[in-house]
């Protein structure tokens, strides 16, 4: 073989064998499932009789996805007819939820009768969303 042919051949099997069409580069949108959410206790006692109302509770969040998620939950409540959002921010627990594990929220605060007396707060939803 001249050194022409070879140099064809060479030059051949360089543009051939290289793609770039590598799909194991490209990594794959993974479908993730919901977070669920189960109250494992909500109360409200409008007077301790310490001169004050108590709200207390524990939400839990289950990942069933096989991959960590970072999320943000919601947890809506009407207090005495006024409808109230707390939204978690990255700094909250249960941002981050590992592969398959649960996250629990506490919440327990007493409230002074100076600030406003509170009658009746009520659940309305919790919903966690799973960010992008």
């Amino acid at each position: 073989m001249n050194k022409h042919t070879l140099l064809l051949i060479s030059l051949f099997w360089v543009i051939t064998g290289c793609s770039n069409s590598d799909d194991s580069s490209i990594p794959e949108e993974q479908v993730l499932t919901d977070v669920v959410s189960e109250v494992l206790f909500f109360e409200f006692t409008p007077d301790t009789g310490n001169n004050s109302s108590r709200l207390r509770y524990e939400i839990e969040f289950k990942n069933p996805n096989n991959v960590a998620i970072k999320g943000f939950y919601r947890i809506k409540t009407v207090s005495d007819g006024l409808s109230i959002t707390a939204i978690s921010t990255n700094l909250s627990p249960c941002y981050q939820i590992g592969a398959n594990e649960r996250c629990t929220v506490s919440f327990d605060e007493e409230q002074s009768f100076d600030v406003g007396r509170t009658n009746l707060i009520q659940l309305i939803s919790v919903e966690y969303n799973i960010a992008k």
